[in-house]
């Protein structure tokens, strides 16, 4: 909330200060474009190591941090024996419906990372690329 009063303000002083709504708009698209670039930039890799990466069925184990230093909980799989954290962090809001545990999933595996990919960053992965690579064709349709 305190974000989007402080965008207003910003907005509207920026509007008064250059005389034009045309130059906030402007630079609004422009940060737009900005976000899609990361998008792709980011989620284009891993849909080049989601292809390929090998199915394999995976027994959820269990939800912690993948290492001391880190900031998120990762889910845990184990894969032939091993257990394999996912490489994007688990979705925390409905937690017991997603994540149950010794139920057996379909993960990506990937081994030279060391790391599955579970239904949820796959679907993360596909969209975050989809909707960047729109919100920039967007974006740049409008410039032109």
């Amino acid at each position: 909330m305190e974000f989007a009063i402080i965008l207003i303000i910003v907005i509207i002083f920026a509007s008064v200060m250059t005389g034009n709504l045309g130059y906030v708009l402007f630079g609004m698209s422009g940060l737009l474009l900005l976000t899609a670039g990361f998008m792709v930039v980011i989620f284009a890799p891993c849909c080049i190591v989601l292809l390929l990466s090998k199915w394999k069925e995976a027994k959820f184990v269990g939800i912690d941090l993948p290492t001391e230093k880190a900031r998120f909980k990762v889910a845990f799989y184990l894969v032939d024996g091993e257990e394999i954290p996912c490489l994007f962090p688990e979705e925390g809001v409905f937690r017991d419906r997603f994540y149950q545990e010794d139920k057996t999933y379909h993960v990506l595996w990937n081994r030279r990372l060391g790391r599955v990919f579970d239904r949820f960053s796959v679907a993360t992965c596909i969209l975050g690329l989809f909707f960047g690579i729109i919100l920039g064709s967007v974006m740049l349709a409008m410039y032109y």
